[in-house]
C-alpha cells in the first residue's frame, strides 16, 4: 500500500538570536558522510545505508528508525539528494520487502530561497533574497502482505536549507539571497539530530547520517570551510573516495584535512572505476582503517539502479557493522576514562581514592573556546563546556 501527503506552506523565518549548540545524543550511532569532490556517491551510501539498516534490522530490536540530513543543498528541486534516498529506498522496500515488512519513509525540506520556492509551487513570493519557511513534506508508507499492526521502521529524511542554481552554497547564497550564519545552521543541525534520540538505545534500532554538500573542503552558505563548519559536533566520518585516474591524490588530501581537524575517520569507501585505487590507498593507511569497494555504478540514466544497489548490499551490510562497533567502543572508552584517569593521572593537594568517578570531567575534544564535555543523564550525550582555563 502506498500513501503520499504533500503540504506547502510558505512564511518568512523569524528574526531571533540563536540558542546555544544543542547536546549531540550518543544514545545511537551519528555519522557525517564526507567525499572527497563533488559527484562521487555520498547520496548512494547514505541510501545503502538506509536499506541495510531499515530493511535487515537487528534482531534484538522490534523496528528500526533511519534520519537522514542534508544541511546544505543546492540545485533544489530539480537536485533533491533527500527525494533520491526517499525514492530509491521506497522502491528497494518494495523490491526486498517481507509479508511482514512495515514502513514510512518521509521528506522534509525546511528552508528555501525564494526562487527555489517558486520552482516549486510556481509563483514568486515577498521577501525576495531571504530564505523561506518552505515546509514542504511527502509521506509514503509501505505495508506488507501479512503486516498485523506492530512497530514500523521508519525513514525520515530532511533538507535543512535549498537555494536553485546547482552551484556551490556560498556562491547560491549571495546569488538568491538567505545567507545562512554559521551558528544558526549548527543550531538548526543540532535540533535535526536529535530526531529519533528518544528512541535510541532501546527497542527501535536508530541510525543518523549527516550527508555534506561537495568536497571535505567546500564552502558552506557563509563561505566557511564545511571541514571547519560542522567541526563543533565531531561527528566520526565515512569518507567517499575517488576511485578515478587522479583520485588517490584527492582521497588523501581529503582524508588528512579531517584527520588534521580532529575528526575520527572510520572508513573509506570508493566506486571500482578499475584502477585498484583501494591498494595505495590501503598502503598509505597502513591498514588503520577499511577501504571499502562499490561495483561501478551504471551511466545509464535510464537505469533505476535496482540491481546496483543489491551488488553492494554486502558492502553496505558491512559498513554499517563497522559503524555499529566503532560507536559501541567509543562509548566503552567514555566510561572506562573516569577509572583510568584515577589510575594513570596525579592531581595535586589530592586524596585520589575520595575521587568518585562520577565527579571527573570526560573530555572528548575541543574547538573555539569550548570543550566537548561527555555526560550521562539517563542516556550519555556531549554537552559544550566554555574552556574557563584559556580564558586566562
Amino acid at each position: 500500500m502506498l500513501h503520499l501527503r504533500r503540504s506547502i506552506s510558505s512564511s518568512p523565518p523569524p528574526s531571533q538570536s540563536p540558542p546555544p549548540l544543542p547536546d549531540l545524543p550518543l544514545s545511537h550511532p551519528i555519522y557525517t558522510i564526507w567525499a572527497s569532490n563533488t559527484g562521487l556517491g555520498k547520496t548512494l551510501v547514505s541510501t545503502g545505508l538506509a536499506a541495510a539498516t531499515l530493511l535487515s534490522p537487528s534482531p534484538s530490536s522490534e523496528s528500526a528508525k533511519f534520519v537522514y540530513i542534508k544541511p546544505v543543498q543546492t540545485g533544489f528541486p530539480s537536485d533533491s539528494d533527500s527525494a533520491f534516498v526517499l525514492r530509491k529506498f521506497c522502491q528497494l522496500a518494495l523490491r526486498r520487502r517481507r509479508p511482514s515488512f512495515a514502513v514510512s519513509a518521509s521528506n522534509h525540506v525546511l528552508q528555501a530561497s525564494a526562487s527555489a520556492s517558486e520552482a516549486v509551487i510556481g509563483y514568486g513570493s515577498e521577501g525576495e533574497g531571504e530564505l523561506r519557511d518552505f515546509g514542504a513534506y511527502e509521506e509514503r508508507r509501505l505495508l506488507g502482505e501479512e503486516w498485523a499492526g506492530g512497530a514500523a521502521s521508519e525513514l525520515i529524511c530532511k533538507t535543512m536549507y535549498a537555494w536553485r542554481e546547482a552551484i556551490s552554497p556560498h556562491l547560491a547564497a549571495e546569488k538568491e539571497g538567505g545567507a545562512v550564519p554559521d551558528n544558526v545552521l549548527l543550531e538548526v543541525l543540532g535540533r535535526c539530530l536529535g530526531t529519533g534520540s528518544e528512541d535510541g538505545g532501546g527497542k527501535v534500532d536508530v541510525w543518523t547520517v549527516v550527508e555534506t554538500a561537495g568536497g571535505v573542503a567546500s564552502p558552506g552558505p557563509s563561505g566557511t570551510l564545511q571541514c571547519d563548519l560542522y567541526r563543533p559536533f565531531r561527528l566520526p566520518a565515512i569518507l567517499v573516495g575517488d576511485g578515478r585516474l587522479g583520485g588517490i591524490s584527492g582521497t588523501v588530501s581529503a582524508y588528512e584535512s579531517l584527520k588534521l581537524r580532529g575528526y575520527d575517520v572510520v572508513a573509506i569507501v570508493i566506486e571500482d572505476h578499475g584502477l585498484v585505487n583501494e591498494v595505495p590507498l590501503l598502503s598509505y593507511l597502513g591498514n588503520r582503517l577499511p577501504v571499502l569497494v562499490l561495483p561501478p555504478v551504471p551511466q545509464d540514466p535510464s537505469d533505476n539502479l535496482m540491481e546496483w544497489f543489491d551488488k553492494s548490499e554486502a558492502v553496505f551490510s558491512f559498513l554499517k557493522e563497522i559503524m555499529l562497533s566503532v560507536h559501541s567502543e567509543r562509548l566503552q572508552r567514555f566510561h572506562d576514562m573516569p577509572k583510568r584517569a584515577g589510575d594513570i593521572f596525579w592531581w595535586p593537594f589530592t586524596q585520589h581514592k575520595l575521587v568518585p568517578k562520577e565527579i571527573v570531567t570526560v573530555i572528548d575534544s575541543r574547538c573555539g573556546e569550548n570543550f566537548s564535555v561527555h555526560k550521562v543523564c539517563d542516556k550519555d550525550f556531549i554537552t559544550q563546556q566554555f574552556d574557563a582555563c584559556a580564558s586566562w
